[in-house]
C-alpha cells in the first residue's frame, strides 16, 4: 500500500539507492577477502651496528692465514718493507700480529750488527745467520757456530769441520782451554770430498757439553782442538779470529731473543791417558 501511494520517481529513487548500497557493500567484502588470502608482509630488516673494539675482535678471529704467510715470506727473504706493508693489514690485536712484528724487530737488529750475514740460498729454504769468519763450504779447518730460524725460533749449532788428504775416520774431539779439557762425541760424523782433499766434519744443534766447552775456551787465552781419529789425531789452535767470531754470533743469537736458559752447564770431562796414534799438529 506504501509503495503504491509512492510516485514512479520517488520509487526509481529508492531502488537506485538501494542498488548503491549493495555495491557499496559487495566491494567493502571484497577488500576484505583479498586482506585474509594475501601473503604476511615481509618483516623489517634490523641494522647491526658494530662498535670498533668489535671490529676489532672479528678481524682478530677471522684473521687471513694468507696475510701471515705472506709477512712470513717477506721475513725469510729479507724484504723487510715487504713484511711491514703486510703487516698493516692484520689486526693489531691479533696474535698474529704481535709475534710477527717482534720477529721483524729482532730481523733489522740482527742486520744491522757488524760482521753477521744472513742466507737463504732459496726462498724455501731455511734462514741462517753467520758469522763473516765462517766459512760457506767445507773446504777448510774451522770452529763456528751458527744461527738457523726454524718458523720464527731461533737455534744455534755448533760446526767443527777437519779437512786432511785422506780421511782419519774421525770419532770425537777434545778442546783444551787454559789446561782444562772438554771432551764431544758427536752422534755424526759427516764426510764431503773436497777437490784432492777430504773434509769431515760435525754439525750439531748447540747441547749443554758443547756449550760448557765453548764458554771456556771464549775465555781462554789459548785454546787447542784435537780431532781424535782411528788412524790419527789432528790438533791446532783456535784463532783469535774464529774467537772474535764466535762473540759476534751469540751476540747475534742474543739480540735475536735467544737465550741459554735451557743449557745448564755440564762438568768437564778429561780424555783419559790412553796410547793413541801418531800426533799431526797443524
Amino acid at each position: 500500500m506504501f509503495l503504491k501511494k509512492l510516485s514512479e520517481e520517488a520509487l526509481f529513487s529508492i531502488i537506485i539507492i538501494i542498488a548503491v548500497l549493495m555495491i557499496t557493500v559487495a566491494f567493502y567484502l571484497i577488500s576484505l577477502f583479498n586482506e585474509s588470502t594475501s601473503p604476511p608482509p615481509k618483516p623489517r630488516e634490523m641494522t647491526v651496528i658494530v662498535t670498533e673494539p668489535g671490529k676489532k675482535q672479528i678481524l682478530a678471529k677471522l684473521q687471513p692465514q694468507s696475510v701471515i704467510k705472506s709477512v712470513r715470506e717477506a721475513i725469510k727473504q729479507g724484504n723487510s718493507s715487504t713484511a711491514y706493508m703486510q703487516l698493516s693489514n692484520m689486526s693489531k690485536d691479533s696474535p698474529e700480529y704481535e709475534e710477527l712484528r717482534k720477529v721483524l724487530e729482532k730481523e733489522a737488529k740482527a742486520s744491522k750488527r757488524p760482521g753477521i750475514r744472513k742466507v737463504a740460498d732459496k726462498p724455501q729454504d731455511l734462514v741462517k745467520y753467520f758469522d763473516e769468519s765462517s766459512p760457506r763450504d767445507k773446504s777448510a779447518d774451522a770452529f763456528y757456530v751458527y744461527l738457523v730460524d726454524i718458523y720464527g725460533t731461533i737455534w744455534p749449532r755448533i760446526c767443527i769441520q777437519s779437512v786432511a788428504k785422506i780421511p782419519v775416520n774421525i770419532k770425537s774431539f777434545s778442546i783444551n782451554a787454559d789446561g782444562k779439557t772438554f771432551r764431544l762425541h758427536p752422534h755424526v760424523i759427516k764426510t764431503e770430498k773436497q777437490q784432492n782433499m777430504v773434509a769431515e766434519y760435525y754439525d750439531e744443534l748447540l747441547d749443554k757439553q758443547s756449550y760448557t766447552a765453548l764458554q771456556a775456551l771464549l775465555k781462554s787465552r789459548k785454546a787447542i782442538l784435537t780431532s781424535f781419529g782411528t788412524k790419527e789425531e789432528l790438533k791446532r789452535v783456535i784463532s783469535e779470529k774464529e774467537k772474535k767470531g764466535l762473540t759476534r754470533i751469540l751476540d747475534a743469537y742474543a739480540a735475536l731473543g735467544g737465550n741459554f736458559a735451557f743449557l745448564q752447564p755440564a762438568a768437564p770431562v778429561v780424555p783419559h791417558q790412553t796410547s793413541r796414534p801418531k800426533s799431526v799438529v797443524k
